[in-house]
């Protein structure tokens, strides 16, 4: 496997990474024992960043991979899961500081870990970007401080929008 480093984080990632929506039955049912079998063989070959979110399979992907990671060493992998986004209607999003602070808990409880080393908003274009920056992004930032997360970041498809974002506030990732 090769590695890279990710931007300003400094960590070295592989190359390729798991996404783990797939684990939450996204595209097609996924029995757990395979889902953990699919973990542990991607950690196997050297990847060592893992993508979630509770939106996927509505916290199916988190709570099977927290499942996976039972028993694998801390320092094997990089974590990254989402706040923000808990479902595909308009209502299901909810990026206000109390609901992102506590969704940073109810993923931590789910995955088995006592901290994520990515905290990322989760498709920002669909809600109103003052929100993030002004709400979303400084509670993050005390979830950091509280030692939950190391890096903070938005997700999102339009690309213009990451800049708008960072002409605003600070992010570690997009």
């Amino acid at each position: 496997m090769r590695y890279r480093v990710l931007g300003k984080a400094g960590v070295k990632v592989s190359v390729l990474s798991l996404g783990a929506s797939p684990l939450g039955s996204v595209f097609r049912g996924v029995e757990e024992p395979e889902g953990i079998k699919a973990v542990h063989t991607a950690l196997d070959m050297g990847v060592n960043f893992i993508d979630v979110s509770p939106y996927y399979g509505l916290t199916k992907a988190e709570t099977v991979l927290g499942k996976a990671l039972k028993g694998i060493s801390r320092d094997r992998y990089y974590l990254a899961t989402k706040v923000g986004r808990y479902g595909a209607e308009a209502k299901d999003f909810d990026f206000s500081a109390k609901r992102v602070t506590a969704s940073v808990d109810e993923s931590l409880a789910r995955l088995g870990v006592d901290s994520v080393d990515f905290i990322q908003c989760h498709d920002i274009e669909f809600v109103g970007l003052d929100q993030i920056v002004e709400e979303t992004l400084p509670a993050l930032r005390k979830v950091v401080a509280a030692g939950k997360a190391r890096f903070v970041g938005i997700t999102c498809l339009p690309l213009k929008i990451f800049q708008t974002v960072m002409e605003r506030a600070q992010v570690d990732t997009i």
